[in-house]
């Protein structure tokens, strides 16, 4: 690289343009940053060591421009001056946005008219439960003593009478041995009395035969206990002795049950039985409903069942007047089912869903529920006129037949009117874009699939 000129400190270099030509000055003179031929800064002398090619170094000394390009990249007023100005251009996108952009246009919901019609209407409440065998037994030793033989197993079909497990029954045979002796003596005793005794021995004779007599037929029931046997005809749910456990006499009663061996239940308590016995051709649906539908329930009302894509006829059983609690602190009633007919393909513990029929009305006025909103406190409906016009009508509600409503007062058959179907607020709220907020609700419990105000509870859906 060549030398760089000494041209005096403040004299007028004649090469300084070729000079700048060749390091690439010629754009700042051109702008005018501070030199031009024929007046030129003082400058502070060259380094004779020219491996470092003024050009490429980020110092002051890189040419007349680039030390003032630097003191101003350093300067905070130009930071400063750069983020005022990016907020302001930012300011103004945004307002422009809302300013210049279309509105878009509010959407009311879609209008139409319903006529009230007079007709047969059919009352209904609808529950979710599980099934279980309306037949089960829990079965145990009324006897103490060891198991001695276990039959069965879980799953295996058995019949009625057959056997299904045994303890030992040694002592038991040696007491139906003395019983049977006991009684032989005191026959034989009442014999001799009863030929030459007084009436007082030949009485207290009669009740040794009495008493020895009863021990004899317990001691047999003893004897016969150790045997357990099904039943009825079913499917062994659970086995739950083995050989060598010991039997503790427990009868395992359960609600609706006599104690004793074979006692057949329909709805078990005992969760310790030896074997579980179960019907699987008949079976309930265990479910519950809220204090509003209760009043409307009762024994005997038919009621359809729904299993997965199958469906069944059924008869409600019973309904209970005892509350139980659910996880939210709601009081619920429980409502059994039997279902009709024998089933074979059912399993124990498989969801359901049930709707009951409580009741038939004839000659009920209705028009959908839709159309009937809430308005300062009334009960409303928007009456479509023969001109067209409409008129805000208050009506009198009873009984929710599903999506229709029953009109006691304010309408008459033949009475046209108007249900808007309002947009949900989820999408009223993806009408105005990123920047739009959720719209409200429409008036009353109809709108929004509940029953209206005023409309008595407990009807549940109608058909």
């Amino acid at each position: 690289m060549p030398s760089w000129p000494h041209c005096g400190h403040w004299t007028i270099c004649a090469d300084l343009p070729q000079l700048g030509h060749r390091f690439g000055w010629e754009s700042a003179q051109a702008r005018g940053l501070g030199w031009r031929q024929g007046h030129v800064r003082p400058r502070r002398p060259m380094s004779t060591d020219h491996t470092t090619d003024p050009i490429n170094t980020d110092s002051s000394d890189s040419g007349p421009g680039g030390g003032r390009a630097w003191r101003l990249l350093r300067s905070p007023r130009t930071w400063i001056a750069a983020g005022i100005t990016v907020v302001v251009l930012i300011g103004v996108g945004v307002g422009s946005f809302f300013l210049f952009s279309p509105k878009r246009p509010t959407t009311t919901g879609r209008t139409t008219t319903a006529e009230a019609t007079v007709g047969t209407q059919t009352a209904t409440v609808a529950l979710d439960g599980t099934l279980s065998p309306r037949k089960q037994a829990d079965l145990n030793f009324p006897t103490s003593g060891e198991v001695t033989h276990v039959y069965v197993k879980a799953g295996d079909t058995v019949t009625k009478g057959q056997k299904l497990a045994t303890i030992d029954d040694t002592s038991l045979q040696n007491a139906v041995s003395l019983a049977s002796a006991n009684l032989s003596s005191a026959q034989a005793n009442y014999s001799e009395v009863s030929s030459s005794g007084s009436s007082a021995a030949k009485r207290a004779a009669a009740a040794q035969v009495s008493s020895a007599a009863a021990s004899l037929t317990s001691a047999k029931q003893d004897l016969k206990n150790a045997t357990l046997r099904a039943t009825f005809a079913g499917t062994i749910a659970s086995v739950n002795i083995a050989t060598g456990d010991q039997a503790t006499g427990s009868s395992g009663a359960s609600s609706g049950s006599k104690v004793g061996s074979g006692t057949t239940t329909t709805a078990s308590t005992s969760s310790t039985a030896a074997i579980v016995l179960i019907s699987t051709s008949t079976w309930k649906l265990e479910g519950s409903v809220g204090a509003s539908d209760l009043s409307g329930l009762k024994a005997g009302q038919t009621a359809s069942v729904t299993i997965g894509s199958a469906s069944s006829d059924g008869t409600v059983a019973s309904v209970g007047i005892m509350a139980t609690s659910t996880s939210n602190g709601a009081a619920t009633f429980p409502v059994v089912i039997n279902l009709s007919g024998t089933h074979k393909d059912l399993y124990s513990g498989t969801t359901a869903s049930a709707v009951i029929t409580t009741g038939t009305y004839d000659n009920v006025l209705t028009i959908p529920t839709a159309a009937i909103i809430t308005q300062a406190g009334k009960t409303v409906v928007t009456k479509v006129n023969t001109d067209n016009s409409t008129t805000v009508t208050t009506v009198e509600v009873g009984r929710v037949f599903g999506t229709a409503t029953e009109i006691t007062g304010g309408l008459a058959a033949g009475d046209k009117v108007q249900i808007t179907y309002r947009p949900s607020s989820a999408s009223t709220s993806n009408s105005s874009g990123g920047f739009g907020f959720g719209g409200g609700g429409g008036l009353g419990g109809g709108l929004d699939g509940g029953p209206p105000a005023g409309a008595p509870g407990g009807q549940g859906a109608g058909r």
